[in-house]
């Protein structure tokens, strides 16, 4: 099935993610996410987002929220000024956030620099992966977080910039503890 103008209007989107849906639905919703990723662009769809299951600090929600263990959702991740860093897609929503909060998810260098930054989370629940693999690069490219690598494509110069601005300032027996190689090793 190939994915046309008429299949992306604000209607139908809308009317996929209110109902059950149909394998044809996953079709589309797979087609949604692939157009995006392929034309690397969000324009002319406007998907409307589910409202927020829990917004507060993270070590509150790290401490206190253990209920969000094994839902899947769409996780914000916020700094100190309230602005939002990074937006991410999990089926744990309660151990991704743990992991980027102490800056261990997935042995990622970015994780590890950046888990200072974040000051707040916001998430809402969904288990269909289907939905929320779309949902992470339409919200990734709408709301534009500085700290996502991957599904942006609007300017990846500022998450370079300070990725290479802490990978500098930590020594380099930092890495060694976590198996990463210093900026001298590239």
């Amino acid at each position: 099935m190939k994915i046309t103008k008429l299949d992306i209007n604000l209607n139908r989107q809308i009317n996929l993610f209110e109902r059950k849906y149909s394998s044809e639905d996953r079709i589309l919703f797979e087609e949604l996410h692939d157009y995006i990723v392929r034309n690397k662009s969000i324009q002319g769809i406007d998907i409307e987002i589910p409202p927020m299951d829990f917004t507060g600090d993270i070590g509150y929600f790290v401490n206190k929220e253990k209920k969000y263990k094994y839902k899947g959702g769409i996780n914000f991740l916020y700094g100190e000024d309230g602005g939002i860093l990074n937006i991410g897609n999990t089926n744990d929503l309660y151990l991704r956030i743990y992991q980027k909060w102490i800056g261990k998810n997935g042995g990622s260098r970015a994780d590890y620099y950046f888990s200072d930054y974040y000051r707040g989370v916001s998430l809402f629940c969904e288990e269909s992966d289907y939905k929320r693999k779309l949902y992470e690069p339409y919200l990734i490219n709408k709301l534009q977080p500085p700290l996502n690598d991957q599904y942006n494509y609007y300017n990846k110069s500022l998450y370079k910039e300070l990725l290479k601005k802490e990978e500098l300032a930590s020594p380099s027996n930092h890495y060694m503890g976590f198996g990463y190689k210093s900026p001298n090793d590239y």
